[in-house]
């Protein structure tokens, strides 16, 4: 992990695409706490019996940008099920969208998300220094699926509703896919959202996409040999 959480400049250094920590399918999810818009303190434990759907995200992540609309589907036909979209950090700050200074800031980016992608979820945020980011894997845009028990049944490194509707229609069966192979988002995505970070920061991302590249295709290949192994 980077020594500094919320890192100025996008660098593909701040991830390691190929390693995933935190509670896997099968596993209880470890409780944590962040806080709603409003101000309050809300735990994992709190919805203790009920289906429980998260995401991260942040402004400049355009795979979590990318999900929205599948998203809003999913909540109107799983009533059951609570949707929840943590903000973490932003995936490409730049001069237009700096990192946070303080909570009360992270708590101001974290209503803007919500608002300019008219996001249906309840928008939980995490601590300053990324807490439950962390300990569940610190990946951009990663998704958990947790059943009334408190237990993982599905998690992976790229959130996508599809797969996400997959383990719901599933349940209450464990899904071990927890990797999904892709490039980027599209193009008509991916610029518009990465430039709310600024030009610097698309230009951050462009510098890297080589990089990127290829630390996509080797996660592949290490989650490719794990599966033929297993």
């Amino acid at each position: 992990m980077p020594t500094r959480y919320n890192y100025d400049r996008y660098r593909m250094s701040e991830y390691d695409l190929g390693s995933f920590p935190g509670p896997k399918a099968g596993e209880e999810a470890a409780d944590f706490a962040l806080t709603t818009l409003g101000g309050a303190e809300v735990s994992l434990s709190d919805y203790r019996g009920k289906w429980v759907v998260i995401e991260t995200g942040s402004i400049t992540c355009s795979m979590y940008v990318k999900n929205v609309g599948g998203i809003r589907r999913l909540k109107d036909n799983y009533p059951d099920v609570a949707f929840l979209l943590v903000y973490v950090r932003e995936a490409h700050p730049g001069s237009r969208l700096k990192p946070p200074r303080d909570q009360s800031e992270k708590l101001a980016l974290g209503q803007r998300l919500k608002e300019i992608y008219s996001d249906p979820r309840d928008v939980l945020v995490d601590t300053l220094d990324g807490d439950m980011h962390r300990r569940y894997g610190a990946l951009p845009n990663m998704v958990y699926v947790v059943d009334p028990e408190g237990r993982v049944v599905y998690r992976c490194d790229w959130a996508f509703p599809k797969n996400i509707e997959r383990v719901l229609d599933n349940r209450p069966n464990i899904d071990t896919h927890e990797h999904v192979q892709i490039v980027t988002a599209a193009p008509w995505i991916m610029v518009p959202v990465v430039l709310r970070g600024g030009w610097d920061a698309l230009w951050d991302l462009l510098v890297a996409l080589p990089t990127l590249a290829w630390a996509h295709l080797v996660a592949d290949w290490r989650n490719l040999k794990k599966k033929f192994a297993g």
